[in-house]
């Protein structure tokens, strides 16, 4: 069996070691123990991770591909062109057909078992599991949907037999050991001891996440002390613990009676990560709250949901959602796995079921408003803009301290263009987030990005130079800063320093190589413009401004050939009219004599879509 469920713990603490902790496990906005990828502006990511089928780990029949009758290539090839698509619930129903016309097709059961569960049809999964597991009791799938139906009717020995039989392979070999700790504790509440210690050993980079569950059964059995013991141990830095894991321990320091505790558990991770949106306005209000987790069941659910956060982000699409399939049919209101399941279906660009999930969100919840947010991206990615503005607004209305609707609106609004209304929204937003601190260099970056394509440079020049007063020397900045005074003939040495600095920090960054070279362009050395243009093509090979930069370098030291090749290639790339217009000019005319600067649109030549703050 081909084991997607089988992603090794191995290979993703290596990823985790070479990303560095701290962005593994929080990056954006941590809801689990691994970061769902966002912005203040909330963009929806252009590359989506690839489904992708690990190869089995452990011991494992190699199993011959299903066998492909005339009759049954339809379905079969339907249900993988689908599958490939994206469409999780076509991809189900083909192959279920398919399977009708094979039933004893061992590897067609297990594509189809897989697929039933990734599309949320869970009984279809575990009818097949069943069938399966009369050869095949040991593959942790099949054990964990085994486990699943008993754990719904309480049938704890079951649960717990079914995965002493599964195999301890790769992260499900992590797991297994906690998972039948809930499962002993599900069996004998109160009076279960909990012992994980020897999973803790054996866990190395993952000992928090172990710690967490740890302190979770304790709690879950009235054991306060061991409680408050593992809690501790999952939080020794709160610029690295998940937002789960410090509101699971602030909520246990309110059921003791101890809101001072619980208050300085949300003041170290705040301070830690001042970014944040997750913290509730209101983290402690004096009433106590219903446990984050409250039993056995849910625990195995909040198992699932963190392993599934483990794997977010690791280009286990199918991984994650195996995972999270199972949390949410334990716990279907769970608003964390919630908000992963959405935006898994944004990645597979799946928005109208996206939009759904985002809405089974309730207000209540922390994670409600980036719901929100995000609900607005997939109505403009389903080319509903007008109604993701409109909820934008309303948003931002609603909550009059929040800016990240307000940040979010104004980068459609700059997307689409209309500069002077980005521009509006964002001092909107900025006006919510004074005084403004290191972090918040992008929002004047934006700002001033939309001030200047509205041909308000003043504005535009006191926006980068504050940004650059909050964050010195940052590299974005200090290239569209200088390469606009480049463009207009002004402070031509400080916007030279400026490059220095900026391509000292960045030497691969194409559109400050791109800079460089037209600030040699500019001072007339053409053979020194042509290198560093060639470079940045060589990363950019299909962007207009380069392309078009080339050609005037390759014109004034004659390769009047090769420039008109570029032009002609900078013009297929579709610029916008004015710069179109020129080039239609050069191709015709070629160029002038050399003069020096000519006015060029100043944020041609960088990227278009600015950094952005990040939320956690």
């Amino acid at each position: 069996m081909q084991a997607i469920f089988l992603h090794g713990a191995q290979s993703v603490a290596k990823t985790a070691r070479m990303l560095g902790f701290k962005q593994f496990l929080l990056a954006s906005a941590c809801v689990g123990f691994v970061a769902i990828p966002a912005n203040a502006s909330e963009k929806l990511s252009k590359e989506r991770p690839a489904i992708v089928q690990s190869p089995a780990v452990g011991e494992a029949l190699a199993k011959p591909n299903p066998e492909v009758r005339p009759g049954l290539a339809g379905s079969f090839l339907s249900g993988r062109f689908a599958k490939h698509n994206q469409d999780l619930q076509e991809a189900a129903r083909f192959l279920e057909n398919t399977l009708a016309h094979d039933p004893e097709n061992e590897a067609l059961q297990q594509e189809t078992m897989r697929m039933h569960l990734l599309a949320g049809n869970i009984g279809s999964a575990t009818t097949l599991a069943k069938k399966l597991a009369q050869n095949q009791n040991n593959d942790p799938l099949i054990a964990s949907l085994l486990m699943l139906e008993a754990v719904k009717v309480d049938d704890c020995a079951t649960a717990n037999t079914t995965i002493e039989q599964s195999r301890p392979v790769g992260l499900f070999g992590l797991i297994r050991p906690v998972m039948l700790e809930w499962i002993a504790v599900a069996e004998e509440d109160k009076k279960h001891t909990v012992n994980l210690q020897t999973a803790v050993d054996k866990a190395g980079f993952f000992a928090p996440f172990v710690n967490y569950h740890a302190g979770l059964m304790n709690d879950v059995v009235g054991n306060a002390a061991a409680a408050k013991a593992s809690y501790a141990k999952s939080n020794l830095d709160p610029a690295v613990t998940p937002y789960r894991v410090v509101e699971a321990i602030a909520n246990f320091y309110e059921r003791q009676g101890k809101p001072e505790d619980a208050q300085a558990i949300y003041d170290a991770y705040a301070k830690a990560n001042p970014q944040s949106t997750l913290i509730p306005d209101k983290p402690v209000t004096g009433v106590l709250p219903k446990p984050l987790v409250g039993d056995a069941k849910q625990g195995l659910a909040e198992l699932f949901f963190t392993t599934a956060s483990i794997l977010f982000g690791e280009s286990a699409t199918q991984d994650t959602f195996l995972y999270l399939r199972i949390a949410l049919e334990l716990r279907p209101n769970l608003p964390p796995a919630q908000l992963m399941l959405a935006n898994l279906y944004e990645q597979v660009e799946d928005y109208k079921q996206a939009i759904i999930t985002y809405d089974s969100i309730p207000e209540g919840s922390v994670f409600y408003r980036r719901a929100q947010v995000r609900k607005a991206l997939n109505f403009e990615a389903l080319g509903q803009k007008p109604k993701a503005l409109a909820l934008l607004e309303a948003l931002a209305n609603r909550y009059p301290n929040d800016a990240t609707p307000l940040i979010t609106k104004g980068d459609m609004e700059r997307d689409a263009k209309n500069y002077a209304a980005a521009a509006e929204t964002y001092s909107s937003a900025i006006s919510r987030t004074e005084p403004l601190t290191a972090n918040d260099w992008p929002l004047l970056y934006a700002r001033g990005i939309s001030y200047e394509r509205d041909g308000e440079w003043s504005k535009a020049e006191a926006d980068f130079t504050r940004a650059l007063t909050l964050e010195p020397e940052q590299p974005d900045v200090l290239n569209y800063l200088a390469y606009s005074w480049l463009t207009m003939n002004k402070n031509l040495t400080k916007a030279r320093e400026y490059l220095e600095i900026a391509s000292a920090q960045r030497p691969d960054d194409a559109h400050i190589i791109d800079s460089v070279g037209w600030a040699y362009y500019l001072a007339g050395d053409f053979k020194s413009a042509v290198e560093y243009f060639e470079r940045a093509i060589t990363a950019l090979p299909d962007d207009a401004t380069v392309n078009d930069h080339l050609g005037d370098a390759y014109w004034r030291v004659g390769r009047t050939i090769e420039a008109k090749f570029q032009w002609e290639r900078a013009l297929a790339f579709k610029p916008e009219t004015d710069v179109a217009n020129a080039l239609k000019d050069k191709l015709a005319n070629g160029l002038p004599a050399f003069a020096g600067a000519a006015v060029k649109p100043a944020s041609a030549n960088v990227a278009t879509t600015p950094a952005r703050t990040q939320v956690q």
